[in-house]
């Protein structure tokens, strides 16, 4: 990934406060958040980490040990506008290449970073931007060291974009996802998919639902009742099985693809992080990612997606529905494992209109009639 290089002598400052960090807080997902004061103000949840823990600079040389990569220096990518650096990844630099080195989280099986690399092969066949693991010493895609899974990356050029550039840039980002679910049809990765982010079941919802603390103001019971019978009764009692299964990315979004260029004359330079990758309907991802709760840009999502891979009638008619899922999906995530209240409420928002809009959504996606 392109993005301005922090060396790891450098001070680390709170992308909120700007005091120079000793100790630092980072969400699930390993991203910065800042120091432990901002961390507390803004009610977010995460892990405290120390400088050390955070640079690992004994870690990182005792992996890049692995790897036949000469004259090597790590850095850590700067904050930018959309991404924030990352306690498990580095950039590694040589003298005339640019890599991109991760640690995997202790809970993720090698079997599922099997699964991962099979599918970046499968991929990088059909000529899509994906990570290109570089061998280790013994060839394998993907080492041991330190107690650790890693793997050594080339990188890819390109931003990420911004909220407003990914709205507008949907359905290039559709047509490209259209074209991966095509690469994807038929095809069984080696390996495992990581069992807790498999496909969602009426029972996966109702367990979620059941955990949530009520929230009358932002999700009143009346609403999230419709949407689990709906969801019960239509999607998974009468669309989802007759839905075609493919292997999907799992978590299609802005942060996860990369872009070249500008806003008259762009292209999507990479697509990352397959850890979610397991076996769906690919309005998995459609909905996860692309899924707007406005007709008009639905519409052109859709559109473009199809001139990649054709959607069949029954994937556009359950569409709507895979939205209101995907829904639940985004609240769940936020409201338990981030912790962001403020995100919760923003997307509560945004499910009370999908509902309301229900069959505008659903006219958004039909196929267009034929006028002979």
């Amino acid at each position: 990934m392109t993005a301005p290089l922090r060396d790891i002598d450098t001070p680390l400052t709170c992308p909120h406060c700007g005091r120079q960090l000793v100790s630092l807080v980072v969400n699930p997902a390993g991203e910065l958040i800042g120091c432990e004061e901002c961390a507390e103000g803004l009610g977010l949840a995460g892990e405290s980490l120390t400088l050390d823990e955070w640079n690992a600079t004994e870690l990182v040389a005792e992996a890049m040990d692995r790897y036949a990569v000469g004259d090597w220096r790590a850095t850590k990518p700067a904050a930018t506008e959309t991404q924030r650096p990352r306690a498990h990844y580095w950039e590694i630099l040589t003298e005339d290449r640019r890599y991109f080195l991760k640690q995997f989280h202790g809970w993720f099986p090698p079997e599922s970073i099997t699964y991962v690399h099979s599918i970046h092969a499968r991929l990088a066949e059909r000529n899509l931007p994906v990570p290109r693991a570089v061998p280790d010493r013994d060839g394998a895609t993907f080492t041991r060291a330190a107690d650790s899974y890693w793997a050594l990356y080339h990188a890819l050029d390109g931003r990420h974009a911004n909220e407003r550039d990914w709205m507008w840039g949907r359905p290039k980002a559709a047509e490209t996802l259209g074209a991966l679910h095509h690469a994807l049809e038929g095809f069984t990765p080696q390996g495992e998919p990581f069992e807790p982010w498999t496909a969602w079941t009426i029972e996966t919802v109702d367990r979620v639902l059941e955990s949530w603390q009520p929230q009358p103001d932002l999700l009143p019971v009346e609403l999230l009742g419709f949407v689990r019978d709906r969801l019960a009764h239509r999607y998974f009692g009468q669309l989802y099985p007759e839905l075609p299964k493919l292997v999907v990315h799992g978590d299609y979004v802005s942060t996860n693809v990369l872009w070249r260029g500008d806003a008259i004359n762009y292209t999507i330079s990479g697509i990352l992080d397959f850890e979610r990758a397991h076996l769906d309907t690919a309005l998995f991802d459609f909905a996860w990612g692309l899924g707007d709760r406005r007709p008009p840009l639905l519409r052109a999502a859709v559109a473009s997606y199809t001139r990649t891979r054709p959607l069949s009638l029954v994937e556009r008619e359950a569409l709507p529905d895979a939205m209101l899922l995907s829904s639940l999906m985004a609240i769940d995530m936020q409201m338990t494992y981030f912790n962001d209240q403020r995100e919760v409420a923003r997307l509560a928002t945004d499910l009370h209109y999908m509902v309301r809009d229900l069959d505008s959504l659903s006219r958004a996606v039909a196929p267009k009639q034929s006028m002979f």
